[in-house]
């Protein structure tokens, strides 16, 4: 899964928003869903694509996630 961010611009770069897509990004920004996107791919004025996984971890130390039908898939 893909994420789009937009950070601070200091040392610490602390998420501001945190969304799936750049459409929604920028909906919140107010810029062009193109500007956010090759501000992303470049990483410049806070702005990051990220890829995160789709499982978590549970009680056991397994970890689970969610299948194409919405079930929940356990991986050991």
């Amino acid at each position: 899964m893909k994420l789009y961010m937009k950070c601070t611009t200091d040392r610490l770069e602390l998420p501001l928003i945190v969304e799936e897509s750049p459409m929604i990004l920028a909906n919140k920004m107010g810029i062009s869903p193109h500007s956010v996107a090759t501000m992303c791919s470049k990483q410049i004025c806070g702005y990051h694509r990220i890829e995160v996984e789709d499982s978590w971890p549970d009680n056991d130390g397994g970890l689970w996630r969610y299948d194409e039908h919405g079930r929940v898939v356990h991986e050991y």
